[in-house]
């Protein structure tokens, strides 16, 4: 399908989807709010936002919801991506009206208390700083930052402690209304009656139609990127961390499909499989952690070709110099066409997997309507 052929996002003020999913007897019912990391002004104000949704309503504390929800075998989480703020609650499918009542209070009436907000934002701090612990992600940041600087993505989701430290129930309040206004994706699948749950739907969302029309945060910068190669020095005796890539494509590029045929043929399946993981692994003998993907991250923003393996300091070098061969090989050989097609083979073999459970189901709707992609059709992926 061609760029122009797609139809366009759709940017109602709100979407309703639902899915029946025979099997387990529950439903999972997803709120998808247009307002992610990418739009923020304090670094981190998003995912705290994101999780305070879940930390007190008009209605309901903090406690309260969480005993409630225990009480009634309800299954909440609320969080943030770079993109949208997310309310997830699943059910028992005899309580699916309950899980649309209750998504529709945490994302329609949310107080962000003062004294929550502090608690999420420490616990965000030291999330960040338990991740700082490990050289890989030390190594990510860096590699992301080389790509997206100073667009919102080169920097960890969790942003930064001294933003973190900033960041009041006011901030995230307003934060979470300019993205209210800019959009509700609510999807439901499960052992439901769709039409029954998208009415329901529609009726308690309706007030996201009525919000006043506020300016959306704008996105920070656009992507320049950082200098082309980056050295960061660990502690002794910690393993060399190598990433290598550039940006790719977004999420509705119709490059897509063809950079996941070759991410499978690079390295990104499962075992050993992959050009990369073969040559880096099983012939040179550099590396055991090693993997390959093309467009990581992909969605409004590009994402990126991402290369990486941990290997011994004194053996990085000839790493990267092996890693370099096998790019410069796919970019002078024909691709075979064996190879091609042991790719698309797999792609397609995992396709079913990923379409099994109600919670698949219920983001694979919420991503479709997000992205204007037919992603909830079985047969799409197959055209592609």
């Amino acid at each position: 399908m061609s760029a122009e052929a797609k139809p366009p996002a759709d940017r109602s003020r709100l979407v309703t989807r639902a899915r029946r999913v025979d099997g387990a007897p529950v439903v999972a019912v997803r709120v998808w709010i247009r307002g992610g990391s990418r739009k923020e002004t304090t670094p981190g104000l998003a995912l705290v936002a994101g999780r305070l949704l879940a930390e007190g309503t008009r209605r309901r504390d903090w406690r309260r919801i969480a005993e409630e929800a225990e009480d009634r075998g309800l299954s909440i989480a609320t969080t943030a991506g770079a993109e949208v703020q997310i309310v997830a609650v699943d059910a028992l499918a005899a309580d699916w009206r309950r899980a649309l009542e209750w998504a529709a209070e945490l994302t329609l009436d949310p107080v962000f208390p003062e004294e929550r907000c502090r608690w999420v934002a420490e616990q965000t701090a030291a999330e960040l700083a338990s991740l700082a612990d490990h050289p890989d992600v030390v190594a990510d940041w860096a590699f992301r930052r080389q790509l997206y600087a100073p667009h919102p993505r080169a920097r960890p989701l969790q942003g930064s402690a001294e933003a973190l430290a900033s960041i009041d129930g006011a901030a995230c309040g307003a934060f979470h209304r300019a993205a209210l206004a800019g959009g509700v994706i609510v999807s439901i699948a499960g052992a439901i009656e769709t039409v029954e749950a998208r009415d329901l739907a529609r009726e308690l969302f309706r007030p996201v139609e009525a919000l006043e029309a506020a300016m959306e945060p704008p996105v920070a910068a656009r992507i320049e990127g950082l200098a082309a190669r980056q050295r960061i020095a660990l502690e002794a005796g910690e393993q060399a961390h190598l990433l290598l890539g550039a940006l790719t494509v977004g999420r509705r590029d119709p490059d897509l499909a063809a950079l996941g045929l070759l991410a499978v043929a690079l390295g990104s399946g499962s075992g050993l499989i992959g050009r990369i993981p073969h040559r880096v692994r099983e012939v040179e003998g550099l590396a055991y952690a090693c993997r390959a993907v093309t467009a990581a991250g992909a969605g409004l923003d590009p994402g990126c070709c991402e290369i990486y393996l941990a290997t011994a300091p004194e053996q990085a070098a000839r790493a990267e110099a092996v890693v370099r061969e096998e790019v410069d090989r796919l970019a002078a050989e024909p691709f075979p066409r064996a190879e091609l097609e042991e790719a698309r083979s797999y792609l397609l073999g995992c396709e079913p997997f990923q379409r099994e459970t109600a919670r698949q189901w219920a983001v694979l709707l919420a991503e479709a309507a997000f992205y204007g992609l037919p992603l909830d059709r079985p047969g799409w992926t197959r055209e592609q």
